[in-house]
């Protein structure tokens, strides 16, 4: 009997060494902010756009990882906002992208069917391409003006295909960022 408890009670501790931290890997981050100021915002002129870039040529992808085309203004607009009389006041937009690639901070491809490979979509500070937006984890990217006494603006930001390899293939993209107002 001695011989039975010696054995079992290790193996029963060693199973509860293991299961512990299996329970504590996963956690949830809740951000917000509480502002006194408080707009509502559209991208395109509704809260859930979808901004459609145009067809690109394969051939102005391939070659080189980094490589981006068919950029894509898009208008982040305020309305609604409480007038300030003492100054202009800067306001980000926060983006939270969706299966972004850790490497270069460009969202990537969640296409389910015919979808491009190693083609993600990079957002940019400018309409024009330029200042990418890195989009590993929530960020704040400044832009948006709401002039002092006014109670709308906008600002208009970029979105662009993106090469995540030398050889990228042809095919369907579809990229998903979240996005709010930032006051602070």
């Amino acid at each position: 009997m001695k011989m039975h408890r010696s054995i079992i009670a290790p193996v029963l501790m060693a199973g509860c060494v293991i299961t512990m931290p299996a329970l504590a890997q996963n956690t949830v981050t809740f951000q917000g902010e509480v502002s006194s100021q408080t707009c509502t915002v559209n991208i395109n002129g509704t809260p859930n756009a979808i901004v459609m870039l145009p067809t690109a040529n394969l051939a102005n992808l391939t070659g080189s990882a980094g490589k981006a085309t068919g950029v894509t203004p898009f208008t982040v607009a305020i309305s609604n906002c409480t007038a300030v009389s003492s100054a202009d006041t800067a306001i980000k937009t926060k983006f939270l992208g969706h299966n972004v690639d850790s490497a270069t901070g460009v969202l990537g491809n969640l296409a389910t069917v015919s979808p491009a490979k190693d083609v993600g979509i990079q957002i940019t500070q400018k309409s024009d391409g330029t200042g990418p937006v890195n989009l590993n984890g929530p960020t704040a990217v400044p832009g948006l003006v709401l002039k002092q006494n006014e109670t709308s603006a906008s600002y208009d930001f970029g979105a662009q295909y993106y090469a995540l390899s030398s050889a990228p293939t042809a095919g369907a993209v579809t990229a998903v960022a979240e996005y709010t107002l930032s006051y602070l």
